[in-house]
Order: structure tokens, then C-alpha cells, then sequence
């Protein structure tokens, strides 16, 4: 998010970064200097309670306009998948649990972008013309980008299973085969009957490639046909990428990159 608002406001201001990467959103206590920074904010912006919700209170404590990314018209939201299942709901008013990993979605990105850039403009309008040609600038950037990814991955079916269910505005944008995750709720640990139930679906689906946040997670050594899966690490929130407005392209080729030579194996 941070990229694509540096992208939106370049020539006219520059974003500050709230969070660092090394930090998990899901799991974060505010800091007291996070805090200063928050309180002197004119403008908010967040993908979400979904996603951050240690600033759900924080902000409603704030002066500042907020922005959700999740609000965000055009978007197309998916429902968090369940144990079992590969199905998802696709609506840009779903209801229930919603995966919050909107950003990986290139066409998320540019609703999120024209979203913002109309938030700029509203409490910005001196500066209208410059968001407008930022914005311009950035959607063709992220078209390109986009066109490249699903050439690069273009008809490539082979399965695949993932330990977090962190991927799938990646996978479902470029028409991957996602089989099955490992984990589907941080909060809790893996069942062996769900273990069971992984070593079955990678034995029936033959699957050879398995792709993870780092660092790998000890449980990965537990999968019968180890030796035979390659495991690749990818990188949703950049925590190897260092603060530019960039950013999200890095992390988006580099996903791309991954996942081609996981499935290529």
C-alpha cells in the first residue's frame, strides 16, 4: 500500500511508513513513536480491520481522515477458503471472512489506486493535474507488469500447496492450481488429521511444488514426499524488499518468479 500511495503522491509529498516490514500486521503492538506518528497524520491509510486490526481502535482516536483499501470500489474481494476446499466466493460486496491480501491482485491494485487518488484529490485539489498524471503513470505501470506475470505463468496447471492460504488474489488472477493449504488460521496449530489428509492429496495430485512465508516452518519437514516437493518461499509484504515506491512491483515479480520456478521443478 505504501508503494502505490509513494507512486500517487510522488512530485507532491511523500508517505510515511507506519510499520516496518520485518513486523507481522496480524500480530503487532503499537509503539509509542508509532503512535506520535499516527496522531500528527492528516490522512490514514490502511487496507483494513481485516487485515490490521491493532489500529482499529487507535484510529477511530484520531482526527486524521482514514481510508480503508478494502472499500475500495471495483475491487474483487474473495472469502477466506475453508479446510477441504478450493472454492471461494467472488463478489465486490462478499460478506463473511474476507482475505484480506488484496494487494496481490493487479487489478485490486488499480481500484485501490484510482480509490486513493480521488481521497488525494478531494483534500488536495491545488495539486488535482499531478495526482491525475500519477495515477495515469501508475496504472499503466502495473498493466504492464500484470501483462508480463500471466505471460510468464501462462497454461502452466501443475498443483501446488501452500503452508499460510496467503496467495490467492496471486493465484486466482493467474489462473494457478492451488490444491490445498497446510494452515489456515494463525491462531491455531495443524491437526494431524489434516496433516494426513495433505500427504493424501499430495500423493492423489502428484505434487511437487510447496510455497511458504519465511521461515520455513518445521512442520514442512513432517510431509512424507518431502524429498520429492520443492518448498519456495515468497514474500506478500516484502519483509527482503527496503522502502521504495517500488515495492509492491518487487514484490509482485518476485512472487511470479517464485512460483515459476517452483512449478517448473
Amino acid at each position: 500500500l505504501y508503494s502505490l500511495v509513494a507512486h500517487l503522491t510522488d512530485d507532491i509529498e511523500k508517505p510515511v511508513l507506519l510499520m516496518n516490514q520485518i513486523q507481522s500486521p496480524h500480530h503487532h503492538t503499537m509503539r509509542p513513536s508509532e503512535r506520535r506518528i499516527l496522531s500528527k497524520a492528516r490522512m490514514i491509510l490502511w487496507i483494513g480491520p481485516q487485515m490490521e486490526s491493532y489500529l482499529s481502535k487507535v484510529i477511530q482516536q484520531q482526527d486524521a481522515i482514514t481510508i480503508s483499501a478494502m472499500q475500495a470500489n471495483g475491487l474483487k474481494l474473495l472469502d477466506r477458503r475453508a479446510k477441504n476446499t478450493a472454492q471461494h466466493t467472488t463478489d465486490d460486496s462478499a460478506s463473511g471472512h474476507l482475505d484480506p491480501h488484496i494487494w496481490l491482485s493487479s487489478q485490486n491494485a488499480i481500484a485501490i489506486s484510482k480509490y486513493i487518488s480521488r481521497h488525494l484529490i478531494d483534500n488536495d485539489p491545488e495539486n488535482t493535474r499531478q495526482y491525475q498524471d500519477n495515477l495515469k503513470k501508475l496504472v499503466q505501470k502495473i498493466t504492464q507488469l500484470s501483462g508480463e506475470i500471466k505471460a510468464s505463468l501462462a497454461n502452466n496447471k501443475h498443483p501446488f500447496i501452500a503452508y499460510h492460504d496467503a496467495f490467492q488474489y496471486f493465484e486466482d488472477e493467474n489462473r494457478l492450481n492451488y490444491i490445498d493449504s497446510i494452515s489456515f488460521d494463525e491462531e491455531t496449530g495443524v491437526s494431524l488429521k489434516h496433516m494426513q489428509r495433505i500427504n493424501a492429496s499430495i500423493k492423489k495430485h502428484n505434487i511437487q511444488c510447496l510455497v511458504y512465508q519465511s521461515p520455513e516452518p518445521d512442520i514442512i519437514g513432517t510431509l512424507t514426499d518431502k524429498k520429492t516437493i520443492k518448498a519456495v518461499a515468497l514474500d506478500p509484504l516484502g519483509h527482503d524488499i527496503t522502502d521504495n515506491k517500488d515495492a509492491w512491483f518487487e514484490i509482485m515479480k518476485n512472487i511470479a518468479a517464485s512460483f515459476k520456478d517452483c512449478l517448473d521443478s
